[in-house]
């Protein structure tokens, strides 16, 4: 009787596992074969090239942290919350950092919804959430993954918390420019449009 094809999901699984175990150098399709006891071919054919199994193994592994920031906070402790949070998440996960790549802004969007959220509760357009959202995902994930390709003078957590209070300091600038009927009207984006919103700003 023939073996039973692997899935695709017992493929990313062990593959979340090397990463875990055996770090960046040891995703590849030779070493996740041995331990999956298949053949190359079986890999390719159930996920692709190595760049592909690299991509679904970044986006599980984003899909797997949970954020414990202060959504129930004001917005500006909620902002500083969230940034720290994630920052925090990437430097416990390094041979994650190392894996990622432009291509993988996509994978912080479930993430930027959420931080969207408080924002707009707290007053901010749909438009200027989307805005916030995007460049604060943009800002952590950038520093942090530069800090961790590259430590030095500036990954001092005193430069990244300068950094987000900046960027709250401008926010607040933004938000107190926009009318409040216009505040009003943003509070009814639906989950979904904010999805697609975030996904635009981050891409």
């Amino acid at each position: 009787m023939p073996k039973p094809l692997l899935s695709a999901d017992a493929i990313f699984d062990e593959a979340l596992c090397v990463l875990a175990e055996e770090g960046a150098a040891g995703l590849t399709i030779r070493n996740l074969a041995g331990r999956l006891r298949c053949s190359n071919k079986t890999l390719y054919q159930q996920v692709g090239a190595h760049e592909v199994l690299v991509r679904g193994v970044v986006a599980r592994a984003f899909a797997q942290l949970e954020l414990g920031f202060s959504n129930d906070a004001p917005w500006e402790a909620a902002v500083e919350s969230w940034c720290t949070a994630l920052r925090a998440e990437l430097l416990d996960h390094p041979d994650l950092c190392k894996l990622m790549t432009t291509a993988d802004r996509d994978v912080v969007v479930d993430h930027v919804g959420q931080l969207m959220a408080v924002l707009e509760r707290d007053g901010f357009t749909h438009g200027q959430a989307v805005r916030a959202g995007g460049i604060l995902a943009h800002v952590t994930l950038s520093m942090t993954l530069s800090d961790v390709a590259a430590p030095g003078q500036w990954d001092d957590p005193r430069v990244f918390a300068t950094t987000v209070q900046w960027l709250i300091q401008g926010m607040a600038l933004m938000r107190s420019q926009t009318s409040s009927p216009r505040r009003n009207q943003s509070r009814s984006a639906s989950g979904r449009s904010r999805r697609r919103a975030v996904k635009r700003s981050v891409s």
